[in-house]
């Protein structure tokens, strides 16, 4: 079992708000569209950082997920709609093995 766990930084409070819309947004349309169950949250204290994460059986499961994002037109729009209320080169994805 794989765990993929994406974080991005807001640009400023004032669009945490906006991020937190996004995120619900995202999350709801990855979820009808892909059968996953990803989750998402923000950090309480200290940051403006937005976590999204899900678990597949394989790498191969995560690869088609995002293959198949590459070409959602939905998603995509998604993206472009929300695009500016990240903080440059603050997103990072993990994926971990568990145990």
């Amino acid at each position: 079992m794989y765990r993929f766990i994406r974080t991005a930084t807001v640009r400023n409070a004032a669009l945490l708000p906006s991020a937190l819309v996004f995120a619900s947004e995202v999350t709801a349309h990855i979820n009808n569209e892909y059968s996953l169950n990803m989750c998402f949250g923000a950090e309480q204290f200290g940051s403006l950082k937005v976590h999204w994460n899900f678990d597949a059986d394989s790498l191969d499961r995560m690869q088609q997920v995002n293959e198949r994002l590459m070409g959602d037109q939905d998603y995509v729009a998604l993206l472009e709609k929300y695009k500016d209320i990240w903080a440059d080169g603050a997103m990072r994805d993990t994926v971990i093995r568990l145990a």
